[in-house]
Order: C-alpha cells, then structure tokens, then sequence
C-alpha cells in the first residue's frame, strides 16, 4: 500500500478530509499534498493515522517516506517494512476468515443430519 491508500481509508472512515486533518491536527492542504505524492506526513502524524485506521504504525510511517525517499538503498528499506507487516497481515485476514468460515463440529454434525432428513424426505 502507499500513503494514499491509507490516507483514503482515514478519510472513508472520518466521513471527510477536512475531519481527517482535524484529528491528525494538521491543515488539510497536507493531505492533499501527500495523497498527490508531492510530500510525505511528519513521523508522528504517519502513528496518529495508523492508530485511527488500525493498521501497523510502521507501515504507514514506511509509506510515508516512500514519497520523497530518492536513495535506493533506503527506498529498499522502507518497501521492505510495506512488505513484511504486509505478509503478516495476510496471514492474519486468511487465518480468520478460515476460523470464520469453518463449523464447529456440533455444526458440522448438524448440518450432515439436516441433509440426510431432507434427502430421506425426497
């Protein structure tokens, strides 16, 4: 993701850009700015607005300076903290949704005896 992603989903859930830049107590103008790519949030505003929107805080401050970062080793750096919180996450949506989407055995019995009756009714 870059900072516009996560910019946008501060806004989506602040209802409006101008709410968002209040929360993160800067001018909206700075949104603006970072979501156009021409300048990345200050350290602490990149936390505020990771906190806000529950995402890693490192990812959000790697985003960030991915704006403006010309040096490729660092540019390298930071991708790789995008990545690595990136993966983790995946794994932890992935794991979830199988949790979700698995029945208990009590469930799994039921449904396998619900299935036998109506296959019986037919």
């Amino acid at each position: 993701m870059n900072i516009k992603n996560y910019i946008e989903i501060g806004e989506k859930k602040a209802g409006k850009q101008k709410i968002l830049a209040e929360m993160l107590n800067i001018a909206d103008v700075n949104i603006r700015m970072a979501k156009s790519g021409k300048r990345g949030l200050p350290d602490a505003v990149c936390i505020k607005l990771a906190d806000y929107i529950e995402v890693d805080r490192l990812e959000v401050i790697a985003a960030s300076n991915l704006v403006t970062e010309k040096d490729e080793e660092r540019r390298k750096i930071f991708e790789s903290c995008i990545k690595k919180t990136s993966v983790a996450a995946s794994v932890g949506i992935i794991s979830s949704a199988i949790a979700i989407l698995t029945p208990s055995p009590a469930i799994a019995s039921y449904s396998s005896d619900l299935i036998t009756k109506v296959c019986i009714l037919c």
